[in-house]
């Protein structure tokens, strides 16, 4: 999967079966309060050819779904599952008017993320949203079909027998 995410083209292999069930596994563990919050913007699905990178978000959300993801990991954590996540990607850029092809292989880790995100920090979020589109569509194709908001409500402990206006009106 390849798309172009401010001014750099990333492209993105899917992983091996086996890391991907892991991988899914623990995000579900460690994301799960800021993945319903995330998927509440997607309720009402993803417009037709569009991709999760596509989406427009919240500045706010954004970051209150960061604040919540950071919460579960810490400084070391947070930079492994970055490594991790970031293993299959690729990306192509001109530097100093010269073409680059930078990979985020466990050697080049280090150099490559400085060349692509130095004054773009921001832009690892979207490039992690393809990687999870790349990995697990249907996941997010049926979360974001209704799935979300539901999640959110769970989530975030709603009492029993509250409900919002919009269920209360249908």
């Amino acid at each position: 999967m390849e798309k172009t995410i401010d001014g750099i083209k990333f492209s993105v292999a899917p992983f091996q079966v086996t890391e991907a069930l892991r991988l899914k596994s623990y995000l579900l563990k460690k994301f799960g309060p800021s993945l319903g919050q995330l998927l509440g913007v997607l309720q009402g699905g993803l417009p037709e050819n569009a991709s999760l990178g596509d989406i427009k978000l919240d500045g706010e959300v954004v970051s209150h779904a960061i604040e919540k993801l950071m919460e579960h990991l810490g400084e070391e954590e947070f930079e492994s599952f970055i490594k991790r996540m970031f293993r299959n990607v690729s990306a192509s850029l001109t530097k100093d008017g010269a073409p680059l092809l930078l990979s985020f292989s466990e050697q080049a880790f280090s150099t490559s993320m400085d060349i692509v995100f130095t004054g773009r920090l921001f832009t690892i979020y979207p490039v992690l949203l393809l990687v999870l589109e790349a990995n697990y569509p249907d996941f997010f194709g049926k979360m974001a079909q209704g799935f979300g908001s539901k999640i959110q409500k769970i989530l975030t402990s709603e009492p029993a027998g509250q409900s919002s206006k919009s269920e209360t009106a249908s």
